[in-house]
């Protein structure tokens, strides 16, 4: 039986239409009606990851029937608003470079920003506006020294014991936020930065993940983590970087571990949570990436231990 429809809230439309600049992400035609569709079919799935923008043109070729010619694939819809939402980004920020003293003074606002929020954790509305001001700072003036900063600053935050369970989520779609331009190496290239950066954010969700199952947050809260470790291991797959696709694994894994205590198994929900995106990350390894047998066992491992 299908899931029931649930509204998309109007904070996440309103996201989900800005990021595209109110375009269709597959034929990028702007000024024309646009509606919002559910990517994976599932109209209870309302994460931005599951949202893209599409014109009524597209949206009837995504949901009509073809007849003998081949639909659009999940996959193939995630690539076309992930390469869109990268190009409006891009062109939004062509023309706000800033000064060494500038990034100077954004870099220490950064820093107040996360004190801030490290001292309201209490107050998770306003711990929440805070996390998005960190995002848009690095929509808007992103350079290398802003964004490494903003990373820094989630990655103290993902320590915190204290952030709860809405909060933890919500630091793990901004570290996911912060590297969403990878959309595959046909479109946009990673160099060593590239590459470092990735890496940062996942070890930051990686501690995240750690003192959530550690603390016990909740099972949204688990489930949002596991799946942003997902999206970064299909970043990996992409890019065809092993050591992306092998610091996701050894996240999982650590995580994993403090889901036990005294032996047994202390929070459910975080291992659940793990194991169901070790699954699907072990599929698409396969399916992707078959040559890669080392790390087709460690994932194995993982779902035997």
């Amino acid at each position: 039986m299908p899931r029931p429809r649930v509204p998309i809230p109007p904070n996440v439309e309103d996201e989900v239409l800005f990021l595209a600049d109110h375009t269709c992400c597959i034929c990028t035609t702007r000024f024309k009606d646009v509606q919002i569709h559910h990517i994976d079919g599932d109209h209870s799935n309302n994460g931005l990851d599951n949202l893209a923008v599409v014109c009524l043109d597209c949206h009837s070729r995504l949901t009509g029937r073809r007849g003998l010619g081949r639909a659009y694939t999940c996959g193939e819809v995630r690539r076309y608003k992930r390469n869109w939402e990268a190009r409006v980004r891009a062109t939004r920020g062509a023309h706000q470079s800033i000064t060494g003293q500038r990034q100077k003074q954004l870099v220490s606002q950064i820093d107040l920003i996360v004190c801030e929020i490290l001292a309201c954790e209490k107050d998770a509305v306003r711990a929440a506006q805070l996390l998005d001001v960190l995002y848009e700072l690095n929509l808007w003036r992103g350079s290398r020294q802003i964004t490494g900063s903003i990373v820094e600053g989630l990655g103290h935050l993902a320590i915190m014991t204290g952030l709860g369970s809405r909060l933890s989520g919500k630091v793990a779609e901004t570290l996911w936020q912060v590297c969403w331009h990878f959309v595959g190496p046909d479109r946009v290239s990673m160099d060593k930065d590239g590459l470092a950066l990735v890496l940062k954010c996942i070890d930051a969700l990686g501690d995240l993940a750690k003192f959530n199952c550690m603390g016990g947050h909740g099972r949204k809260a688990a489930t949002v983590i596991a799946e942003r470790l997902e999206n970064f291991f299909g970043v990996g797959l992409w890019y065809a970087k092993r050591k992306i696709v092998n610091a996701v694994a050894k996240n999982c894994e650590e995580a994993a571990r403090e889901c036990y205590a005294q032996g047994r198994v202390d929070f459910r929900p975080g291992l659940t949570s793990l194991r169901r995106s070790v699954r699907k990350m072990r599929r698409e390894l396969i399916k992707e990436r078959p040559t890669w047998r080392h790390q087709i066992r460690r994932l194995e491992r993982f779902l035997i231990s």
